[in-house]
């Protein structure tokens, strides 16, 4: 297990070790981008995501799972390239594209691999405690590239872009730290239809996957759909440009130890982890309702209430999957919320437009607490991790 920890561990770190993270939303702005324009860019990560997230779900069925994530990553960094030479509309445009390929592929293909190298040596139980490890891994990448961002003001946009495009570099080349798990999948080309369909059926019949599967894949549609803009939350409230890293510091350290204690709530039922949600949505609104430099606590309320619901949500979903089509049922999941936040994106962006930013934060926190509700509702008549 140490090779699959270290593996998993050091790929999640260098994904997230992006120096232009705590400000890429704040570039497009300040380089004359509209928030419709903003939200279109977003959108446009989120479509690519949504087209190639089943069909790269059935490739890491049938394929080296570590060689897809290695090339998703040197796709990513040439995006970064493209907004370091090209900082206008159609080269953020181009990047986003380029981290929707990657995001495409990580979703499915990345637990999946954990999950089959576990199982291979009967400590499939390990893997709330293993994904949640990653998860703060992930979050420490994404800490201390803002951490770095902050430490260093005097470097341009440009120069993050091309840092962060080496961060790529490493992260390809950190998959091959992952031990090589079984192929599954028979490799014959015709079959790659039928496996498709034969995971979309398990999606929507195996006991349990459906409720669980739709109610992750909105949990994490919402969240996504509002993430990028944080670093506009800090900037309207009033932080400088090294205060609105520091606060997206903050804000993933949260993430980073939620999700490496998260494994401690596994007693939890599914109806708890709704009402968490929904916490975690009440604690959005009431920071666009305060507004002030002081109200960026709350956001750190609300990141370390969804984590420790994604993650044991997340766990008890890969246990009831088959290992065959583990990773094409993952990427239906994933499809389904790229598809919610494509949507959200967009009007998220429009919100801004007609409004301003702080009524679409005040939204989206509202649209997170109705769907933790509604989940929680519907455990009161049913239990949904049946």
């Amino acid at each position: 297990m140490g090779r699959l920890l270290v593996g998993a561990c050091s790929l999640r770190f260098l994904d997230t070790f992006i120096l232009i993270t705590p400000f890429y939303v704040v570039m497009f702005a300040e380089h004359g981008l509209t928030p419709t324009q903003i939200a279109i860019a977003l959108a446009a990560w989120s479509g690519t995501a949504l087209v190639l997230e089943a069909p790269l779900g059935v490739l890491a069925d049938r394929m080296d799972r570590r060689l897809l994530l290695a090339v998703a990553q040197l796709i990513r960094a040439l995006g970064f390239v493209a907004w370091a030479v090209w900082p206008g509309f159609w080269g953020f445009l181009i990047g986003l594209v380029a981290w929707g390929v990657k995001s495409a592929t990580l979703s499915g293909a990345f637990e999946a691999l954990v999950f089959d190298d576990l199982k291979r040596r009967g400590q499939e139980p390990d893997y709330v405690r293993i994904f949640g490890r990653t998860q703060a891994a992930r979050f420490a990448g994404v800490l201390a590239a803002s951490l770095g961002a902050a430490a260093l003001p005097n470097l341009s946009y440009a120069e993050l872009s091309l840092w962060s495009a080496a961060a790529g570099l490493a992260a390809a080349a950190s998959a091959y730290i992952l031990p090589r798990a079984p192929v599954f999948a028979p490799r014959d080309r015709p079959a790659f239809l039928a496996h498709l369909v034969t995971g979309a059926r398990e999606a929507a019949s195996l006991p349990g996957v459906p409720g669980l599967l739709i109610f992750i894949a909105g949990m994490q549609a919402i969240v996504t759909g509002m993430a990028d803009y944080w670093q506009i939350f800090a900037l309207e409230v009033g932080l400088p440009r090294s205060g609105i890293a520091l606060f997206m510091a903050a804000l993933y350290g949260v993430g980073a130890i939620t999700a490496m204690l998260a494994h401690r709530a596994r007693g939890l039922s599914q109806m708890a982890l709704a009402l968490l949600f929904a916490l975690a949505g009440l604690s959005v609104v009431a920071g666009a309702a305060v507004y002030q430099p002081w109200a960026i606590v709350l956001p750190m309320i609300y990141v370390a209430l969804y984590w420790t619901a994604e993650v044991n949500a997340d766990a008890r979903f890969q246990h009831k999957l088959n290992p065959e089509t583990r990773a094409t049922v993952g990427s239906i999941k994933g499809f389904i919320m790229q598809a919610a936040t494509l949507v959200l994106m967009l009007l998220f962006g429009l919100a801004a437009q007609v409004a301003s930013y702080r009524w679409a934060f005040a939204a989206g926190g509202a649209l997170a607490a109705a769907w933790g509700l509604s989940h929680a509702a519907r455990g009161l008549r049913r239990p949904i991790n049946a």
